[in-house]
């Protein structure tokens, strides 16, 4: 790079050359320009000293002919304008005369003129003006006087002419000489042009097509300037470039093949992880294939993964892969602070040279590394895995982060297997409420006055009344048939499957079931356009007209029973109405907590977020309404 920044730069020689040639030029033209000015002076001076000798020549002309005693010319003012042209000449400084040469000769001659212009010429030529005569002998001395002035005035034109001559020839020659100055110009620019451009243009051109060829060798010392000095190093450092890239093509392709390897290494134990934790397997099963999975992942030769206890605010061991019955015991010995730095740190934990007498294999070889990741779901611990190593191992970030992401999908596999449980548990123990509400509005009851009626029958027994012993005797019948008739329905309600069949043949098989029962007739009317209801959806309305149903048979007294569902793109609504003896609807508005069959309808309408109406008259009959909005669909 030293000869780089030394290089004269390109723009530094087109600004100096273009400078010099501005100076070159401006002083030419301002050259040609005083050669010129001093050509107009000169005319000047010829002009002016041509119109003394037309003046003085018809002065001369007047005293040789008749025209003596009567002048044609003015004299007085002749001689004045003499005199003005000689002073301008001669006096003054500024004079366009005396800035014209500064030649001896010509102020010689000046000095002959004026002299002989004031003394011999203009006394007597002022002395004729006044007295019109002029004699022989003063003739003769004008004349002599005048020819002397004109020929100095020749000699004096002369020397002009001269001037005007060497003047024309040197602006012939500055012309000429600014000609061949454009020429070798041209030439020079050419020449640098040519030295400074084009030659490393075409140097770096040839290295190009070089390159082109597969010629990684190239390089290019394209001289001469700063830029271009540049500009091949430039050059070359692509080319050095390109050259290493060649060579070492294979191993870096094989180096990012195995990068790309270990990536799809990565994604394909990821996918795999996903996909099997998205299957249904058990906590047992979701443990062995999490483990070796992660086992082969590594290569580790030992595992272990531990649970958190919120319980015992400890780590419980649940697998080990490739430890002694000794090292899985590790987990408890864990202390909760330390438990609690683990999982404060967002990155796994390295633990070096751990406790030796723990940390053995089944043939007793010693681990000397420890590396800790945790099994997270959201911000919840759920407990940790930690791998074992007998040798020390550098860090891989990509390893890591993948095994945590790995954590990450288990702990969320095992916490969606713990709310399942849990909901199927809250489900099971709402079912068992709503059975157990059921048994006692209806078989406990009826039980409840069965006992009565057996009671009763004891004292009638004892009384030996017959009458009262065989009514005794059909109330208990009536008593226990009811109690059969409940729990038969019970038994049927609860076995009603609704994951494959549609509403409608739902609906119709419970009121097939409750006419058999009955004997009171039913009537069904569906239109059905809307969307279809899910199969939660579907369990909750058929239990809610069972349990409409089940009402009527015990209270109504019907006779008929009608039922309408409506489902459109705005919400879903079942009616269910009687002609039975109805309910008074001060007695149906203090009730309405109070009733199990009411509420259980309650509950099971809350879990789909629809809305149970009842509306009943003293022996108007009773209508339940079911309506399920747009938004609960």
């Amino acid at each position: 790079m030293k000869n780089v920044t030394e290089a004269p730069q390109l723009s530094s020689r087109l600004l100096r050359l273009a400078l010099l040639w501005v100076i070159l030029l401006i002083a030419s033209v301002v050259y040609t320009l005083f050669l010129s000015k001093q050509m107009e002076i000169t005319t000047e001076v010829m002009r002016r000293a041509g119109d003394i000798r037309a003046e003085l020549y018809q002065v001369g002309y007047d005293l040789t002919t008749v025209h003596s005693k009567n002048l044609t010319v003015d004299i007085q003012g002749v001689v004045w304008r003499v005199d003005q042209t000689l002073n301008l000449a001669i006096l003054d400084d500024g004079s366009t005369y005396r800035v014209m040469a500064r030649d001896e000769r010509i102020d010689k001659i000046l000095s002959r003129i004026d002299e002989t212009w004031r003394q011999s010429v203009k006394p007597l030529l002022l002395k004729w003006n006044e007295t019109h005569s002029v004699g022989t002998s003063s003739r003769q001395e004008i004349l002599a006087g005048l020819d002397s002035l004109n020929s100095e005035l020749d000699e004096w034109q002369n020397l002009t002419d001269a001037e005007v001559n060497r003047n024309i020839v040197v602006l012939r020659y500055t012309q000429v000489a600014l000609g061949g100055l454009s020429i070798l110009s041209v030439i020079v620019v050419m020449w640098f042009l040519f030295a400074s451009v084009l030659r490393p243009l075409n140097q770096l051109q040839a290295g190009i097509e070089r390159l082109k060829a597969g010629d990684w060798k190239t390089r290019v010392h394209a001289e001469g300037t700063q830029e271009f000095s540049e500009i091949s190093a430039g050059f070359n450092e692509l080319a050095t470039h390109l050259d290493d890239i060649y060579f070492n093509l294979e191993s870096r392709v094989e180096e990012k093949t195995a990068s790309l390897a270990e990536k799809n290494a990565h994604l394909t134990a990821l996918y795999g992880l996903t996909a099997f934790l998205g299957e249904q397997h058990s906590v047992e099963e979701m443990l062995e294939s999490f483990i070796a999975r992660v086992l082969t992942l590594t290569g580790a030769p030992a595992a272990q993964v531990c649970f958190w206890n919120e319980n015992r605010n400890q780590l419980e061991s649940v697998l080990k892969k490739g430890l002694s019955e000794s090292g899985t015991k590790e987990c408890e010995k864990i202390s909760e602070q330390f438990c609690q730095q683990i999982f404060a740190s967002p990155y796994p934990v390295r633990i070096e040279e751990p406790d030796q007498s723990v940390n053995l294999d089944a043939s007793h070889n010693r681990f000397i590394l420890k590396v800790v990741y945790h099994i997270r779901y959201r911000q919840k611990n759920i407990g940790i895995f930690a791998l074992f190593y007998r040798d020390k191992l550098s860090e891989d970030r990509a390893l890591d982060v993948l095994l945590e992401n790995l954590g990450r999908h288990f702990g969320a596999a095992i916490e969606n297997m713990r709310l399942a449980a849990l909901d199927q548990q809250m489900a099971v123990a709402q079912e068992r409420n709503i059975l157990a509400q059921n048994l006692h509005d209806s078989i406990a009851q009826t039980l409840s006055f069965v006992n009565l009626q057996v009671q009763m029958l004891e004292g009638a027994l004892k009384d030996q009344n017959s009458e009262q012993i065989d009514d005794g005797i059909k109330q208990i019948k009536a008593g226990v048939q009811e109690c059969y008739d409940d729990v038969r329905e019970l038994l049927l309600n609860f076995r009603t499957r609704v994951y494959k069949e549609e509403l409608g043949e739902l609906v119709q098989s419970v009121l097939q079931r409750f006419e058999r029962q009955t004997n009171v007739k039913t009537h069904l009317n569906i239109q059905d356009d809307g969307m279809t209801l899910s199969s939660t959806q579907k369990l909750q309305v058929i239990f809610i007209l069972q349990e409409a149903l089940s009402n009527v048979r015990k209270h109504a007294r019907a006779r008929t029973v009608m039922v309408n569902i409506r489902n459109d793109d705005s919400r879903f609504e079942m009616t269910v109405m009687d002609d039975g003896i109805g309910i008074d609807p001060q007695l149906l508005s203090e009730r309405k907590q109070s009733h199990v069959g009411l509420s259980i309808m309650r509950e099971r309408a809350q879990k789909v977020n629809a809305q149970i109406e009842i509306e009943s008259e003293i022996d108007q009959g009773t209508t339940v309404k079911l309506i399920l909005p747009k938004e609960g669909h």
